[in-house]
């Protein structure tokens, strides 16, 4: 007898921007392979513009309708009507600590028979945020990290035994990452605003505190006034825009910077750019990072996460300690001013990302893990749930 597909569930607050941890859960529900899984993403407040996107791609979408924490108690009884409607066996949630928080009662309550947890940063919360951090993650079945550093420094917080880790980096579908020819790419440049020859400085991410944003332009300062004819593009958006336009207009910026806002094309503009720098105070293993190597892209970052797990120091690009805006920006003018420095690197960095990071062997770790979960008897004979996307 076949074994019908394991009805797996993601839960999240909303799907509004497409940052890294987005980009990953948005892949594991569309690109799992349909005989085995069958998708559903459960929003507590609204999918979003990007959650709608995953109705389109066949995953079945459920909005909770909740509008704030305070509503926890009716978020309980919806989430639990939905899953218990749905029949799901395996309930999956990013690092959202209201999520985490519902997912562990759900699991408690044997609402569902198993919870996993990814871990896409590496932040510590306090008070009754970290109580309930650390509630979630001790309540899951299996705690997924994304690399060997990110693996030590939570088991060293939580003391999590082996059995219960789980190690999946983060993939993309790198076919869509192409380096470009000079030529190619000063005629993108032109296309989209930007100088043509400049030294070209990006980065793709969601602008919020951790990333360390107006750090960011205080590099861009300390480059130009080393003499490097650069500009400088963020692309995304969030709440820490305000202080990165500030940042621009107190340092005198505005002719060398470019804030294009969201995109759904990382390898549009990281095809137009000629080195990648992050200047963020905390993450996980940022898939940006990877994006900008496949197309060829040195990086210069801060070494927190697993930043080293992806960035080869001297080999790919050079890391620097967090806040250590100098380092930053002296590592970003010696790529600058040395052509072929940036030639060496630039070519290790796209074999680099080719050779260990794509999407399928981050779709196959999530697919093994996930019917591991699945005992013979649930998965072969758990009530079959009437389900339309909505």
């Amino acid at each position: 007898m076949p074994m019908a597909p394991l009805r797996l569930a993601y839960l999240g607050s909303s799907m509004r921007n497409l940052g890294g941890a987005e980009r990953v859960n948005s892949a594991v529900l569309t690109q799992l392979d349909r005989a085995h899984f069958e998708p559903h993403a459960i929003f507590l407040k609204t999918k979003g513009e990007l959650g709608g996107r995953l109705a389109e791609q066949g995953v079945f979408v459920h909005e909770l309708g909740i509008r704030s924490r305070y509503e926890f108690p009716l978020a309980i009884l919806r989430l639990r009507q939905t899953l218990k409607r749905l029949a799901v066996q395996v309930l999956f949630t990013a690092e959202d600590k209201l999520c985490m928080g519902l997912a562990s009662i759900m699991r408690r309550w044997r609402v569902v028979p198993r919870y996993v947890v990814a871990l896409h940063g590496t932040r510590l919360w306090r008070g009754y945020r970290g109580i309930a951090h650390a509630h979630a993650i001790r309540s899951a079945d299996k705690v997924v990290l994304l690399s060997e550093r990110n693996k030590q420094f939570w088991q060293q917080q939580y003391e999590l035994p082996d059995s219960k880790v789980v190690v999946i980096p983060n993939g993309i579908p790198l076919g869509r990452f192409q380096m470009l020819s000079a030529e190619e790419k000063a005629a993108r440049r032109v296309q989209h605003g930007l100088h043509p020859t400049r030294f070209t400085v990006g980065l793709i991410a969601f602008f919020k505190d951790s990333k360390n944003l107006p750090g960011f332009v205080q590099v861009a300062r300390q480059v130009i006034d080393r003499g490097v004819d650069a500009q400088f593009v963020l692309v995304g958006d969030g709440p820490e825009r305000p202080l990165v336009e500030e940042a621009i207009r107190a340092n005198n910026l505005h002719a060398r910077f470019h804030l294009p806002g969201i995109t759904d094309a990382p390898e549009l503009w990281y095809g137009m750019f000629d080195l990648a720098l992050m200047t963020s105070i905390t993450e996980a293993f940022p898939l940006t990072l990877i994006e900008a190597m496949a197309c060829g892209l040195p990086v210069v970052a801060t070494r927190v996460g697993g930043v080293p797990d992806i960035v080869l120091e001297g080999e790919t690009g050079y890391i620097a300690e967090p806040h250590d805006l100098d380092a930053l920006a002296a590592h970003v003018v010696s790529l600058a001013q040395d052509l072929s420095l940036w030639q060496r690197m630039s070519l290790a960095a796209r074999s680099h990302a080719l050779k260990n990071f794509a999407v399928e062997s981050m779709l196959a770790g999530y697919a093994q893990l996930f019917l591991s979960l699945a005992s013979p008897s649930e998965y072969d004979h758990a009530p079959q749930a009437n389900c339309r996307p909505s």
